[in-house]
């Protein structure tokens, strides 16, 4: 498989039902019914949405309804066939669609990066957990593979629930769980991305991997440019949207807090729409080298992403306090987002397609 496919991203809380059973849940059999090529479902630690209720896992009084990432990627018809069904489910949840390539099977033999070897990047990969690399995980070597490549960051996150070639993987108590997917973000140059990706592959059970365009605007507090100027409507009058992710150290500091943590705060303080944490187990950024929890430490140093969706002049607000919380730590990473529900607009549709789904 190598095509081009869309990414659905609904963002909700873990408590969060519909009907008689957890929305997560109803998500994953949804994806499983429609053998839905892959997805994940992702635990967050931090967040709040459109009721600005702050929920985060540092105090146990606001630890309940943490925030959850659901991912769904397939070719376009699959997964505008689930869009109906899913919005039923999510109500007024935040639902976002992307553009992405799809790569498995034979198709990751000529993956398909960009020609230009400076062209930016994000490289995500799916795979099972089991394979493994001497006395390590897999993944473990992988991110090493891609640090010594110069890739400017990577991340490791574990799933809980998911699809792989259509087949359901769920995690259990008591098991190895080493066929429920992870997710393997890398951001850089397709140069760079290009030197590990053979190494990287063979790291993973079953990869399937997708390539999406990405402007990497801040590395390690240096300014690469200003977020690009989205079009607040595409060519057909629909509106965009805008996502920006700060990838960062869980004990990176601005003002004697984390930066993830201060992050949240100032976005709801400053009105966003919502904003969503999520931890990884593994990654780098920048020049740092590989970091991860390590046993017996009083502290834990993992990765963390903090997610912002809103619309384009939205989002021109908020930079300048992003900006400023990243001014010494963090990769940032602005992306064109063509389709969203729960923004104030209740259209999920790319401007191209024939179909339009509306609540």
């Amino acid at each position: 498989m190598n095509e081009a496919g869309v990414k659905l991203t609904t963002y909700f809380g873990e408590r969060a039902r519909a009907g008689d059973a957890f929305l997560a849940d109803r998500l994953a059999e949804l994806y499983s019914r429609h053998q839905i090529h892959t997805s994940v479902m992702l635990r967050g630690v931090d967040g709040f949405g459109a009721s600005h209720h702050l929920h985060t896992d540092r105090l146990l009084t606001l630890s309940e309804n943490l925030p959850a990432v659901s991912i769904a990627i397939d070719a376009r018809e699959r997964i505008e066939e689930t869009v109906p069904e899913v919005l039923e489910l999510a109500g007024d949840g935040l639902l976002s669609l992307e553009r992405a390539r799809i790569v498995s099977g034979d198709g990751l033999g000529a993956p398909g990066l960009p020609a230009d070897p400076a062209a930016p990047v994000k490289l995500t990969l799916y795979g099972g957990r089991g394979v493994r690399s001497g006395s390590q995980a897999g993944y473990v070597r992988a991110v090493a593979c891609l640090s010594e490549a110069g890739v400017l960051g990577a991340s490791v996150l574990l799933a809980v629930d998911g699809t792989l070639h259509g087949e359901r993987r769920r995690a259990r108590f008591f098991a190895r769980n080493a066929g429920v997917p992870l997710m393997l973000i890398a951001l850089g140059t397709s140069a760079s991305i290009g030197r590990a990706l053979p190494e990287v592959l063979t790291l993973l059970e079953e990869p399937v991997m997708t390539i999406e365009r990405v402007q990497i605007v801040k590395s390690a507090g240096e300014r690469l440019g200003e977020p690009d100027a989205i079009p607040e409507r595409d060519g057909s009058g629909l509106p965009n949207w805008q996502k920006l992710t700060i990838h960062v150290e869980d004990q990176a500091m601005h003002d004697r807090q984390p930066v993830h943590a201060e992050l949240v705060v100032r976005l709801r303080e400053a009105g966003a729409a919502g904003a969503t944490v999520l931890r990884g187990v593994r990654g780098f950024y920048a020049d740092r080298e590989p970091f991860a929890d390590r046993l017996l430490s009083l502290r834990r140093n993992v990765p963390v992403s903090v997610i912002v969706i809103d619309s384009v002049a939205a989002m021109r607000s908020w930079w300048p306090l992003i900006d400023e919380a990243t001014g010494r730590h963090g990769l940032v990473t602005s992306e064109l987002v063509p389709a969203s529900h729960g923004l104030g607009h209740n259209a999920l549709t790319l401007a191209d397609g024939p179909r339009r789904h509306r609540r």
